[in-house]
């Protein structure tokens, strides 16, 4: 699967798809946000107005000798992007999902619509995997309705373009009467984070993501529910239901791991050194969008808070989903926050 930006990194080879048991660490939530469920039943907690260091909050030398102990080695090039760590102030308050996208959601979205994704629409079809073979290609019965695995209604929809995305985003805005998007990538770090500075939001350590996430160097089994908890050890579990493990401080859950969220912004490895201070959207034209966050292929050092990829906008893959932010104070909105038109769908 040729990925939308070359980095050695993030290499999704038969051996990143052992599962290792990690010691766990207890996790102390912040107090409860004020949330609301609209009425797709998707619920979105407030977050509030605030300021925080955006970027990787270690020095580069330390990533690079902490990416070595659980890897192969990487060049210093490809963690440049994460520097230089800077001030970002949040102006405005804004709602975000709770958790990714499901397929229930995106499949009444369709129901609806009548929406083709850009995989079904070219023919192509998205980028899928064979369990069996351990495979990853590009084939015309891929899609978000096939993603080469077993998935139900509450796993996290796949295989959306950032297309995809905004055209459900759009849709919501005009059933909801209230402005949806895709949240910016200074938007999705403040949430990722929620007060914390260090890799993940419970900690440094890998192991601190026992219980909060899964990716496939280590984590631990979903609570009493989870579609995957009966997996067979050898077996990588895939996609795992939303909400299958602790929220950080915020109340959002699947900040780290389950798949890869799309972000409004281009993504530009060189943005941080001119970001502004207040409400960074990021440049005004790319080739790559931003996507932010870990899958539960990659292992947890490539799923941290400062983590940033750049993706083709129009590939659909297996990794990759979203979640939405709700504008508050607006009503229905036909823009993202990178000033890009939303589809009419």
């Amino acid at each position: 699967m040729p990925p939308g930006r070359p980095v050695a990194w993030l290499a999704l080879s038969a051996a990143a798809l052992s599962l290792a048991a990690l010691p766990c660490r207890a996790i102390r939530g912040g107090e409860p946000q004020k949330s609301v469920v609209n009425s797709i039943g998707m619920k979105l907690v407030r977050i509030e107005a605030g300021e925080f260091m955006m970027g990787n909050s270690h020095p580069l030398q330390e990533e690079l000798a902490e990416l070595a102990r659980t890897g192969p080695p990487v060049p210093a090039s490809d963690l440049k992007d994460l520097y230089p760590r800077h001030r970002v102030r949040i102006t405005r308050p804004f709602y975000v999902g709770v958790w990714h996208v499901t397929r229930g959601q995106f499949r009444r979205f369709v129901a609806d619509t009548g929406y083709r994704t850009e995989s079904e629409e070219s023919g192509r079809g998205a980028w899928g995997y064979a369990p069996k073979t351990g495979r990853v290609q590009q084939k015309p019965e891929y899609s978000w309705r096939n993603t080469g695995f077993e998935q139900a209604d509450e796993h996290p929809v796949v295989s959306v373009s950032w297309k995809d995305a905004l055209a459900f985003c759009g849709w919501l805005s005009r059933r909801e009467g209230k402005a949806y998007r895709l949240p910016t990538e200074a938007e999705w770090e403040y949430v990722c984070r929620a007060g914390t500075a260090t890799r993940y939001w419970p900690g440094d350590d890998p192991a601190s993501l026992v219980g909060v996430a899964k990716e496939a160097e280590g984590g631990a089994t979903p609570k009493a529910g989870g579609a995957s908890a009966g997996a067979p050890a050898e077996s990588p579990s895939f996609t795992y239901p939303v909400g299958a493990f602790r929220p950080n401080a915020f109340g959002l859950c699947d900040m780290h791991g389950n798949a890869w969220q799309w972000c409004a912004d281009w993504y530009d490895e060189k943005y941080y050194e001119r970001s502004p201070l207040e409400d960074p959207k990021g440049p005004a034209t790319g080739k790559y969008r931003v996507v932010r966050g870990g899958c539960w292929l990659v292992k947890a050092s490539v799923s941290t808070a400062a983590i940033r990829i750049g993706f083709a906008p129009a590939e659909s893959r297996f990794l990759v989903g979203f979640r939405v932010v709700e504008e508050v104070g607006r009503g229905r909105t036909n823009w993202t926050n990178s000033g890009d038109a939303i589809p009419d769908s």
